[in-house]
């Protein structure tokens, strides 16, 4: 609301589709979150009022008569984009209040529209959507599940799904081949920013099918969905070997919006007088550019005793820096120990440049690809929501990835397909 003089006065008045600003030239009381009816003529805003930031910004409502329908309360907190500084706690509290926001609408409605191209996209491939129950039998899994007791029979129990894996497994004996259903699962897990309570996914079954066939449907639907949120078709989704993922990125989940890709230096240190690298199975680099990372060869010790303990805390048993000065000359205590033919040989591998930090781990090899993996996305990776979108199959996973040092049981990987490979057959039977 903003008022000039006694009897005029414009107020942004909000309903499901959107903001218009409305002239009111006879007074009122109405305030923020006032419901209101209000009768006009839409007309065009006189030059130099126009508003480029509301999609109504070039119109507004004149000749206006108001009815208060229902005063309320002033708000506990403005309901527009400041809300988003708001302590989340007050926020959840008066919910019915913050999904009133245009960012939460939004929020709202894209979920809806990719819902809907989900469903179709999977409709378009033959698949069935089929819901299925959700008090079921107890049947223990990796996460630990939500109980309701049963009146009829005390003592005993229902769990609710952590998703329907058995439901849409006897419907494939049952001859639906291709069933979807977009699934509430619930999980009484520890809250995490990637596991929640309760949460939807996508659940889907194939019967008779090879690896690439799941692949082309999956791809189809996440296509469709990306196009739905964002408004462009997505270019062809990539695939990538788990090896060649953890080789370039050190992730099984990499992000490929930015370079920064490791580099193998094994072979460069072949035959090394540095003991640190002589010991060690693996070594590898990678190059912190300073386009990517604006003064990266710049960096205080402080900055770089804490990429050093992080390193350590992700399992490596140290960090080699390297600050690339003019005609390649290298600034690190390590540099006293390489001959100027491995100096010259890591530039040359690496690509680097002056201005450049160099980060170098030896180790075992999943160790020095998952640590300079961590070490690559916390410096450089953009905000998850800039940049183009490159979406990837990451295929041919191990079926476990080592020895849990916990459990002392072996890790699984984070395959899609945990079907033995026919070249691996006959392993399982030694």
């Amino acid at each position: 609301r903003r008022e000039h003089g006694d009897k005029l006065a414009f107020l942004d008045v909000r309903d499901y589709s959107g903001v218009m600003q409305c002239v009111i030239d006879d007074g009122t009381d109405a305030r923020s979150e006032w419901v209101v009816q209000i009768v006009g003529t839409v007309t065009a805003r006189p030059e130099g009022t126009r508003n480029t930031n509301l999609s109504t910004g070039e119109v507004e409502l004149t000749s206006c008569t108001l009815t208060v329908l229902n005063a309320a309360e002033p708000p506990p907190f403005p309901i527009d984009a400041r809300a988003d500084e708001v302590d989340e706690n007050i926020r959840l509290k008066y919910r019915y209040l913050d999904i009133r926001r245009e960012r939460m609408q939004r929020n709202i409605r894209l979920r809806a529209r990719v819902n809907s191209a989900i469903r179709a996209a999977m409709e378009e491939q033959g698949f069935i959507e089929v819901e299925t129950p959700f008090l079921m039998p107890s049947t223990p899994e990796g996460a630990r599940e939500f109980l309701v007791p049963s009146r009829k029979e005390p003592g005993s129990f229902y769990a609710l799904p952590q998703s329907p894996q058995l439901w849409k497994q006897l419907l494939m004996v049952a001859g639906v081949d291709r069933y979807y259903q977009v699934a509430r699962c619930l999980r009484d897990e520890d809250l995490r920013a990637d596991r929640q309570y309760e949460f939807m996914q996508l659940d889907a079954e194939m019967s008779f099918v090879s690896k690439d066939d799941v692949l082309a449907a999956i791809s189809h639907s996440v296509t469709a969905a990306a196009r739905a949120a964002t408004g462009e078709t997505p270019p062809p989704i990539e695939r990538i070997t788990w090896h060649d993922a953890m080789n370039r990125f050190g992730s099984d989940k990499p992000d490929l919006r930015f370079a920064m890709e490791l580099v193998e230096l094994t072979s460069v240190f072949a035959g090394t007088g540095f003991k640190a690298f002589a010991a060690a199975a693996s070594i590898k680099g990678l190059r912190v550019d300073a386009t990517t990372y604006p003064d990266a060869a710049a960096m205080g010790r402080n900055k770089l005793d804490a990429l050093t303990d992080r390193a350590k805390q992700l399992g490596a048993k140290g960090l080699v820096w390297m600050k690339v000065g003019e005609g390649n000359a290298l600034e690190s205590p390590v540099a006293k120990f390489l001959s100027d033919d491995e100096k010259a040989k890591l530039c040359t591998a690496l690509g680097a440049r002056p201005g450049d930090l160099l980060l170098l781990v030896a180790d075992e090899w999943s160790t020095t690809c998952t640590v300079l993996g961590q070490l690559r996305n916390d410096l450089a990776r953009p905000p998850v929501h800039e940049g183009p979108y490159r979406y990837v199959w990451v295929i041919d996973f191990p079926l476990f990835v080592g020895i849990n040092p916990t459990t002392k049981k072996p890790q699984p990987g984070h395959h899609p397909f945990c079907h033995p490979h026919p070249d691996d057959l006959a392993k399982l039977e030694t």
